[in-house]
């Protein structure tokens, strides 16, 4: 196997205005330090045209997995997982020609463990992008082509964490924010109109109540 250095990295990317990062193994604690070293670069280096691409190992939902048994741990990685794609404030661009992007060679189990996570300044410039995910060869992994488009994924896509649901003041949360609004118009616009509110409201009630979520799921480890 070809070693990973900097010259193919840049080689692969075009030019050496870019980084990269080696993840060592696949258990929790060092992919939580990978993100913690990205989120950190991030926030060091300030805004810009940002554009994280790998094989992340990690999934944010259940349904980007098929045919691999979930191991206890799996539910606390995706919500590490997902709460450092939030933290990273970064867009998740949608995949094109597969769900998947990796696959076991029995050809029954399959994950989207590599992803292509974009800043709002990045699209600014470039434009809407898109993902393509190719027919693999060697690899286990299908290479991903990242392209620009005429497609406008418009702005950052609104989030539901299920695990809101079980919550206990999720409820109260929802209808709260739903009652406060005064709407008129026809029931279609006013529909339109109370989600919209509502879901300004809860990416406002997720910063606090989730505002730190790599620490309390490190702590919740700890106490483990």
């Amino acid at each position: 196997m070809e070693e990973v250095t900097e010259n193919l990295c840049y080689s692969l990317w075009g030019s050496t205005d870019c980084n990269w990062a080696y993840l060592p193994s696949c258990d929790l604690p060092s992919k939580r330090s990978l993100w913690s070293n990205i989120t950190s670069a991030k926030h060091e280096f300030g805004s810009g045209k940002w554009c994280v691409v790998g094989d992340f190992n990690a999934v944010v939902a259940s349904e980007e997995r098929r045919g691999v048994v979930v191991e206890p741990y799996v539910n606390m990685e995706m919500i590490g997982f997902w709460g450092f794609i939030e933290a990273l404030d970064c867009i998740d661009l949608p995949l094109l020609g597969r769900r998947f992007t990796w696959y076991n060679s029995n050809g029954r189990s399959m994950s989207r463990i590599d992803r292509v996570l974009v800043s709002s300044e990045w699209l600014d410039f470039w434009g809407a992008s898109s993902v393509w995910v190719i027919s693999r060869d060697v690899s286990d992994h299908c290479p991903l082509v990242l392209k620009n488009s005429n497609n406008d994924w418009g702005p950052k896509p609104f989030r539901f964490n299920n695990h809101w649901l079980t919550l206990k003041n999720f409820k109260k949360i929802v209808e709260d924010g739903w009652k406060e609004q005064e709407v008129t118009g026809w029931m279609g616009f006013v529909l339109k109109e109370k989600l919209r509110g509502l879901k300004v409201k809860l990416k406002e009630w997720n910063k606090v109540e989730y505002g730190n979520l790599e620490g309390r799921v490190k702590k919740l480890v700890e106490d483990i």
